[in-house]
């Protein structure tokens, strides 16, 4: 879901110049989001969005030419199935691949998440399991990066029998919750931030620095 710089469409209709210096952004649409994909993905392979429950689904590419056990692919949080493209050539000559969009990610639904954490990993591994029914595999080698790491794990702890490897790349993992947190230990004006912010996506702030999200990488 990344974000283009409008044209200068501000100077032909003669507003100030205050007006078309100022950079002002807008949200790609999915037909655009397509089409960068496409342009990622230059390969031979099967794209889908796979059915599940309660009207959700997850995209999904595949190379599964060859009867083996299937690599599957988690991306991270704010990523999707490009985060692979690097890779699929060399992994898919290996085996047959999947790769697919978390549910809330990349061209997968957007459903509503439970706001209580548990609640939410379970929506996240019980699609997962939903998704590995519809496609028939029996079993995989799952490899998750970041937060897929992290569902990696906890599909894998859930469903041990559907896995025959787990691979983690930089996961994700979170310390127990206290039983009585001293939350005034935290200062109040994290507090206070935390509750501002808490009704807003966290990719928002990535998403309105528009093209210059794109060099503030971490090396």
């Amino acid at each position: 879901e990344g974000w283009r710089r409008r044209s200068d469409l501000s100077r032909s209709r003669g507003d100030s110049w205050i007006t078309s210096w100022l950079p002002s952004w807008c949200p790609t649409s999915p037909s655009q989001l397509k089409d960068a994909e496409e342009k990622m993905l230059k390969c031979e392979c099967h794209l889908s969005h796979v059915r599940i429950s309660n009207s959700n689904y997850l995209w999904t590419i595949a190379f599964s030419s060859q009867p083996q056990i299937p690599l599957v692919l988690l991306h991270g949080f704010g990523g999707g199935v490009g985060l692979w493209t690097q890779n699929l050539d060399a992994l898919s000559n290996i085996g047959p691949v999947y790769a697919l969009d978390l549910l809330g990610f990349g061209r997968s639904s957007r459903p509503q998440f439970c706001t209580d954490p548990k609640g939410a990993e379970e929506q996240f591994v019980v699609a997962l399991e939903e998704w590995r029914e519809k496609v028939g595999l029996e079993e995989m080698v799952l490899l998750g990066h970041n937060l897929g790491g992290y569902l990696s794990a906890a599909y894998t702890l859930k469903y041990p029998q559907r896995v025959k490897h787990l691979l983690l790349v930089e996961p994700w993992g979170f310390p127990a919750r206290p039983e009585n947190p001293n939350h005034n230990s935290i200062p109040v004006w994290i507090r206070a931030i935390g509750a501002f912010m808490s009704p807003f996506n966290p990719l928002a702030g990535l998403r309105l620095a528009g093209p210059l999200g794109q060099n503030a990488h971490v090396k």
